[in-house]
């Protein structure tokens, strides 16, 4: 909808106070510059410190850039599931599919709270449709 009031919008002259900050990595290659180092430097010292047995750091920090743990998903899943069924159908059969062992639970949380979110979409997009509806029968 926006904001209609002209004094309250954003322009040259108004500005929001609070800007965001530099990013964390800005600032640390900011803080590697004042010392003239660079990134190539900071991997070069990594290596070391990584082939160093007496080092506790050196080894797993590069370990997890080298290869980092991905990150975790759900996995996939096949059950009967009528995309042309109602919402409240829909969230039956996902039930259904966790009862049975053919989805965990968790998968089926997340499966029931997408629902719910359509749910709300789909209501913010029914009203929004009424008040326009109710706002042109008002102008004419």
């Amino acid at each position: 909808m926006g904001n209609k009031n002209p004094k309250n919008q954003f322009g040259k002259d108004k500005q929001p106070v609070k800007r965001r900050g530099k990013a964390e990595r800005t600032k640390i290659i900011e803080a590697m510059a004042r010392q003239s180092k660079t990134e190539e430097d900071f991997y070069d010292y990594l290596v070391t410190r990584a082939f160093n047995p007496e080092d506790n750091f050196g080894a797993p920090e590069l370990l997890k850039r080298l290869y980092p743990i991905p990150k975790a998903t759900l996995p996939m899943v096949e059950f009967d599931f009528d995309e042309k069924a109602s919402l409240s159908v829909q969230a039956s059969q996902i039930m259904k599919a966790s009862s049975s062992g053919k989805i965990a639970p968790d998968v089926a949380g997340t499966f029931i709270a997408s629902i719910a979110s359509m749910l709300k979409i789909t209501e913010i997009t029914d009203l929004e449709e009424r008040i326009k509806a109710l706002e042109a029968g008002e102008d004419e």
